[in-house]
């Protein structure tokens, strides 16, 4: 199973959810005999990612993407997932994930299963979320094809991430043809 995990950054600093989400993907990985990959917009971030046991690091390289617009996050994310074709997609599940990760879901016509707590096999991969705000946990098969999952904050720990080494691969993307039609306002 070939396993992608967005790294949420701000100025090269990684948003405590990502390692967690990294986790969540080893921890796949382990029972799949998968791989993991990371994805940052952000060259220091990918940097920093380099001593932890993933298979490569893509450092998604365009001046838009420094500061947060949702249709250049898609369209970037849209192009690195479509040359790699990975059979997962794992991101953190935060307010920016919230934000933009259904329309790419949408776009690339794979299904998304949102803020799951954990995951287990049965046979299939399946995710656990909650439903019916926290009263019950439903499970989620992820049987054939493709699938974007996002992890609760605190469903791993970042503190068990995996040591390892390695490599940052630079990946352009052409982001000409996004639409400007949203204006983000200040940040607070």
């Amino acid at each position: 199973m070939k396993i992608l995990v967005y790294i949420q950054q701000d100025q090269g600093n990684i948003s405590s959810i990502s390692l967690e989400a990294i986790v969540g993907a080893q921890e796949i990985a382990a029972q799949t005999g998968g791989s993991v990959t990371a994805v940052t917009f952000n060259s220091q971030a990918g940097e920093k990612l380099t001593n932890y046991d993933l298979t490569e690091i893509l450092v998604v390289e365009d001046e838009t993407l420094n500061t947060y617009h949702p249709l250049h996050f898609i369209k970037a994310m849209e192009e690195t997932v479509t040359a790699e074709a990975p059979d997962l997609i794992v991101f953190g599940h935060s307010y920016e994930a919230r934000d933009w990760v259904p329309r790419l879901s949408a776009r690339l016509d794979i299904p998304f299963i949102s803020d799951c707590i954990q995951f287990k096999m049965d046979g299939d991969l399946t995710f656990v979320r909650f439903i019916y705000q926290g009263k019950f946990s439903s499970d989620w098969v992820a049987a054939d094809g493709s699938y974007i999952v996002s992890f609760q904050s605190g469903a791993f720990r970042a503190d068990s991430l995996k040591a390892g080494s390695a490599a940052v691969r630079n990946v352009s993307v052409d982001l000409s043809d996004v639409a400007d039609s949203i204006y983000p306002g200040e940040k607070f």
